[in-house]
Formats: C-alpha cells, structure tokens, sequence
C-alpha cells in the first residue's frame, strides 16, 4: 500500500516510522526540508519538500497515486484542504487530525461532505481516555479487548498492598487462574519476562486476563476504588476543556484552574455548570486552600510536561486519590513510573494509535501503544487459510519479542499455554516489542 503523510512533525514522523515497518511505501511532505533530510537517514521513505495543501502537490502523482493521505500538519485549515483536494483526485482513503473545537465538531457532523474517511482530535480523544481512567470501576490503568471480555492492566509495584518487589514471578500465588504477566517496564524498557524474572522497586507490570480475573487481582492488589465525584483539572486548554465538560455531563463536579484571564472568561461561559478558577495551581497554599486532601481525582493537563508531571506528585503527596498527567515525550511517560503518578495520557500516541490501526484496517480489530511507545498490544483475527490456523502456539513460529497474551474464541476468554491450538475466527491479543508484529499480523492473514 501507498501511503502518503502531509506533515513530519513528531506525530506524522512516528507514523511513517510505524507504517514503513509495515512494508508499505511511505511518502512523507513537509515544508521544512533540514527536518526531511534529518528523516531520510533514518527510515525508509521518499520526503517531499512543499506546502501539502497546495494544488501543486495535491495533483502531483506522489499522491494521486497514493491509496491513503494522512494530514497531520499544525494547521487544521492545510489539513481539511488537503484531504478535500485528495479526495476529488480520488485518493481512496483520508486521515485530517483537527484540533480546533469548532472545525472539528463541523467537520465530524458531516465527514463525507468534506471528503475525510478519519477525523482524529487529539485532545478530545486523551480527554476521553482520562475520563474513562478516573471513572473505571478498578483501581488502576486497564485497556479492554475482546469487546471488553479481555483486559489489561498496568499495575505498579510500589503501589500495592502486598509485598511483591523482589518476588520471582512464579512466586506469586495469589494470582487467579488465567492471568498472565506480558511485560514488566522498567526504567523506560520494556521486558518480556519469564517465571523466573524478579520484580524490582519502579517496575509496572502489565497483566493480561479475562474480566472477572483481573478484577479480582486489582481487588486483591490494590482494594477497592471509590466512586469519582469530584475532580480539580490544572490547565483550561482544549484537553481541560473537553475533559470538564465530558465529566460534567457524567455528573462529575469537575473545576479548572487555568492562569490565564482571558481563557477563564471563555471556558465559564461555554461551561456554565463548572467552578472556572483563574489561580496557579502550583502554588501549594492555592491547594491546601481548595482542599486537595478531599479530591477524588487531579488532572494535570498543562502545555508543559515537566509542570504536569511535577504537580501531580505533589497533588498525590498531599492526598489525591487519583492522579494524571499528560506527557507528550515518551521519555517522560517512563518517568511516571518512579514518580507515582497514577496514569500518563499521551494525545500524541492515542493519535497515532488511531491513525496506524485505521491505516492497517481490517486486520486490526483494536491497538493500543504502552505510553514509552516502545512496544503494542493489538487484537487480530485468525483468518480462513493462515498458517497460524490449527497450530499449537509453541509450533505456530512467534517471533522472538512477541507474545499471544489472550484469545478469544466464541465469546469465551482463554490464556492460552503452548499447547493451546489455535483456530480459524480466534481473536488474538498480541504483545509486541519492536517491529516484529507484521510478522504476526501476516502470519494471521489468508494465506499467511
């Protein structure tokens, strides 16, 4: 497939590098031709230096000929353009990521009219993520696969009511049947373990299993979570925006605490059910005075990362009950492991997650990128004639760097052993370091 990415900065920059994994030809336009050069050296890929908007480049075969066009660029107007031209010129499929409020709820309300097949608002989406970490029902961080049957969880080590840390793996028999542990993180790496591995102080681990057991291992980890009512949200940004008003109509008191005068004014009159507060909300006596003892949840959303990662441990030590913060360098989400920062929500990897599972289409039923964006979970289908199909999982020929944490098979959740063997229809849940998963992914396909 051909695809076509107008934009390089670091979101578009990451998807050609996923993309170009994937064995596809990848062309990358940007203005900026000293960024291009830099890209050249590094991935596989044609760069293109030009306005991506323009009728120049639009009608250009680079992508009339092009299968899909992905606009990331900084503008959302360059964007839309683009995707409109491309698809007169007809380009099979578009991507626009739109981040102003306005455009992107016009533009969502009538998608075909403006010839765009994807809209990803990255704000909106993380505003969702951070919504749905605050008021899931267990205790810590949890992706669902399997149309929810299957889940995730990320738990960290020092954050749990039994001792673990320096505990072998096949130590731990208090797990429930049909858990597993996937990949420990560690110091910004990530490690597919064995029974024998050792869990040491800083680790996440990430546990696959159905439900009812993980549920019960959070339980038993970490007790009960009580029900989010209130939430202090530190920056009135589109992510603090979106984020209040989507708690707001989950009948969550939620407050915004933004600097900026001129912005408080706006955000208390486009939400007029949430507390809009103009104050520092680093300023530790602001805290104390506004009760952060007493909040069920603190959300640092600011355009800073270190600020946000700073303030949230604070807001944690001074007796937060759940705390996030979003990060947009992977370095630093590996940071909220040793920091004890509850979660960190990335709107770069959320976009990037969408756009690459869009763009691997049908084989993908779900993908989810751990926040150091060093390693995927995805959910795929065994299709009819792969050669993945009537295999035990120890002779199907994984790669090294992978593993098939889960399977679905006829709405049941298996943790499956080496001896498990796989069928046609199964719906696998496949961890992944590095680039080995189109190795999986073809090995699931027809004919594979």
């Amino acid at each position: 497939m051909k695809v076509c990415i107008i934009g390089a900065g670091k979101v578009g920059l990451e998807i050609a590098k996923r993309v170009s994994q994937d064995d596809n030809d990848v062309v990358l336009i940007d203005r900026n031709g000293d960024k291009l050069e830099a890209i050249q050296e590094k991935l596989d890929v044609l760069t293109v230096k030009g306005n991506g908007g323009t009728s120049q480049i639009i009608n250009s075969s680079l992508v009339t000929e092009s299968d899909m066009l992905v606009a990331v660029t900084s503008s959302d107007e360059i964007n839309i353009i683009a995707c409109m031209k491309a698809k007169k010129k007809g380009v099979a499929k578009t991507v626009a990521r739109v981040r102003d409020p306005d455009y992107a709820y016009d533009v969502l309300a009538s998608k075909a009219e403006w010839g765009i097949d994807l809209l990803i608002n990255p704000e909106y989406a993380a505003a969702t993520e951070i919504a749905q970490q605050l008021t899931l029902f267990l205790p810590t961080h949890t992706e669902q696969f399997g149309d929810g049957k299957i889940l995730l969880a990320e738990i960290a080590v020092d954050d749990v009511k039994i001792n673990i840390i320096n505990k072998k793996l096949l130590e731990l028999d208090f797990f429930p049947e049909s858990t597993r542990v996937v990949a420990i993180s560690r110091k910004g790496e990530m490690l597919i373990p064995s029974g024998n591995d050792e869990l040491l102080s800083g680790d996440r681990m990430f546990v696959v299993g159905n439900l009812k057991n993980i549920s019960m291992l959070c339980y038993r980890l970490k007790g009960r979570k009580r029900r989010v009512q209130n939430v202090m949200i530190l920056g009135g940004g589109r992510i603090g925006y979106y984020l209040a008003s989507k708690l707001d109509s989950m009948g969550i008191k939620a407050k915004i605490v933004e600097r900026d005068a001129e912005k408080c004014e706006e955000l208390a009159e486009r939400l007029p059910n949430v507390l809009v507060l103009k104050a520092d909300g680093t300023d530790i006596d602001f805290l104390q005075d506004e009760n952060i003892k007493d909040t069920d949840g603190f959300v640092a959303v600011t355009g800073f990362d270190e600020e946000n990662l700073l303030i949230s441990l604070l807001a944690k030590q001074m007796g937060a009950k759940q705390v996030v913060a979003k990060v947009s360098r992977p370095s630093y989400a590996a940071m909220v492991e040793r920091l004890g920062v509850d979660h960190a929500v990335s709107p770069r990897l959320i976009t990037v997650s969408e756009i690459v599972r869009f763009i691997r289409g049908g084989r993908l039923l779900n993908m989810f990128l751990l926040p150091s964006g060093q390693a995927e979970v995805v959910e795929i289908i065994v299709q009819k004639g792969s050669r993945l199909a009537n295999k035990t999982l120890e002779k199907a020929g994984i790669p090294n760097g992978v593993i098939i944490g889960a399977i679905l098979r006829k709405h049941k959740a298996i943790i499956p052993e080496g001896s498990e063997v796989i069928k046609e229809k199964d719906r696998l849940v496949v961890f992944s370091l590095g680039n080995y998963l189109q190795k999986v992914e073809a090995l699931a396909g027809s004919g594979g």
